[in-house]
């Protein structure tokens, strides 16, 4: 459309020129340095279009030249976006495929081409650890860096995470303790750290951070009491482990007096309490915490502590039998209970209905001993097996605590949630 609209336009200009020529329409004469030049006036309008076009000419075509580096420079880019945006997509194609090799080429395809590479660099890392190539992971994460040093923290983020994931913790904390010491007021840096800490056991450390974290308001109050609890509950195991009780009072006597009062301390601290001798004092602390809401852990334990009056004690427990009669737990203590006053008949019964309520290990393994004691052999065999069976079935979570249809992970949350 343009160069038809020139060639009309240069066709009325020639069709004017020779009108304008048939027409007398003078002559021109100039004098220049002594020469005198005389024309028409139809040739020196004719001459003076044509320079001007050749001028026009000239000059757009010097100022061509001139852009070209620039255009060019224009049209690489263009180009090397379009490449860019081809790879990125085919690398999160494959990605959400789960075809990790393939993804890793595209993703390396396209860092060249694109205008922020650290991005394409950190996605090539994941799907190289997804292959189980770490050291090719770690050569895209350094290549990442070196593309964009400001972009260090979220390359240094992603390093952790995935050696996290990987299970490298000892590295992961290495890498967020540097992050750390240069950003010690970012929130991801902390929650991360928190959950290294965790997973190496360093509870002292997991405390000291979760009070920090509390005051950012990172967490809600919730997930910061479950941090708390679960770290000290960590520490009272590792008191339990050094086989030093005055080690396991002094951790109890660290939490405070709020915690102290959650059932989930309560069954870890007692549990730990029974590897050593002298268990009367735990009665008591059981016996509170029972007034305030029936739990089937603590009864449990309950049947374990040595109290100060086994028949108070038996008698404490069967008080509980109106509101519980077909609590499995409940019944277990109960014929545990009878076994230490001796009741070898009610001691039975109590566990010949724990287990026609629910089949559980330790009654089996109660009541097979009971049985054996009384010189029935046959019977408590029977027993032994089928205890044997039920312990190679239940969950291990379900045959430290027996809860029943609550795990750990649950209980902290609820106990957490209440208050208790």
């Amino acid at each position: 459309m343009k160069l038809l609209f020139l060639a009309l336009s240069a066709l009325l200009a020639a069709v004017g020129m020779g009108l304008l020529a048939g027409e007398d329409t003078g002559y021109l004469v100039m004098t220049i340095s002594g020469w005198t030049v005389q024309t028409s006036v139809t040739l020196f309008v004719f001459i003076l279009l044509i320079t001007f076009i050749v001028l026009y000419s000239c000059i757009r075509t010097l100022a061509r030249i001139v852009s070209l580096p620039r255009e060019m420079e224009k049209w690489k880019r263009q180009r090397n976006q379009l490449r860019a945006e081809k790879y990125l997509i085919q690398g999160m194609i494959k990605t959400v495929e789960g075809n990790w090799k393939q993804a890793e080429y595209s993703f390396r395809k396209a860092a060249p081409y694109s205008s922020a590479p650290f991005l394409n660099y950190l996605c090539a890392a994941r799907a190289a650890q997804q292959q189980g190539k770490l050291e090719r992971r770690d050569d895209y994460l350094r290549l990442a860096y070196r593309s964009n040093p400001d972009a260090h923290l979220a390359v240094g983020i992603t390093q952790a995470e995935l050696q996290l994931n990987q299970k490298q913790t000892e590295q992961a904390l290495a890498t967020l303790k540097h992050l750390y010491s240069k950003q010690p007021g970012q929130h991801q840096v902390k929650a991360l750290l928190l959950n290294t800490y965790a997973s190496l056991n360093d509870w002292n450390a997991v405390l000291a951070l979760a009070t920090e974290l509390e005051r950012g308001g990172l967490f809600t109050q919730d997930q910061m009491l479950a941090q708390q609890l679960e770290a000290y509950a960590g520490l009272l195991r590792e008191a339990g482990n050094t086989a030093v009780p005055d080690a396991l009072e002094k951790s109890w006597r660290t939490i405070p007096v709020k915690l102290k009062k959650h059932f989930y301390l309560i069954e870890v601290y007692i549990t730990e309490r029974l590897r050593f001798a002298g268990t009367r004092d735990c009665e008591h602390l059981l016996q509170q915490a029972l007034k305030r809401r029936w739990d089937t852990a603590l009864v449990r334990l309950y049947g374990l502590v040595e109290g100060k009056d086994s028949v108070k004690q038996l008698a404490y427990m069967e008080s509980f039998l109106s509101a519980h009669a077909r609590d499995p737990v409940l019944l277990l203590t109960l014929g545990r209970l009878c076994i230490r006053n001796s009741l070898w008949g009610k001691a039975i019964k109590y566990l010949e209905e724990s287990i026609n309520v629910k089949p559980n290990p330790e009654a089996c393994q109660e009541l097979a001993a009971l049985l054996e004691r009384d010189g029935d052999h046959a019977a408590a065999r029977v027993y032994y097996q089928q205890g044997l069976a039920l312990a190679t079935t239940i969950p291990k979570h379900e045959l430290v605590s027996q809860r029943g249809n609550s795990s750990s992970g649950e209980m902290i949350c609820d106990t957490a949630r209440q208050g208790i």
